[in-house]
């Protein structure tokens, strides 16, 4: 009888599990995003002579404006 009931507790505790969790690839995927367009932003600026700290504050500017 304790086993039946462990093994549900356990099947109910992995549910919830999955449930907090659902999204989290996503947030991922747009944390990647916005690295690698910040970097393009860099190597763009170094490359072109401008000011890397207006390159870099504009490149932000536009990633928090997609999101």
């Amino acid at each position: 009888m304790i086993n039946v009931v462990m093994l549900a507790l356990y099947a109910r505790a992995s549910q919830m599990q999955a449930k907090r969790e659902r999204g989290q690839g996503t947030l991922e995927y747009i944390g990647m995003v916005a690295v690698a367009a910040l970097l393009i932003g860099i190597v763009a600026a170094a490359f072109s002579g401008a000011d890397l700290a207006g390159v870099v504050s504009r490149s932000l500017a536009k990633v928090t404006s997609i999101i």
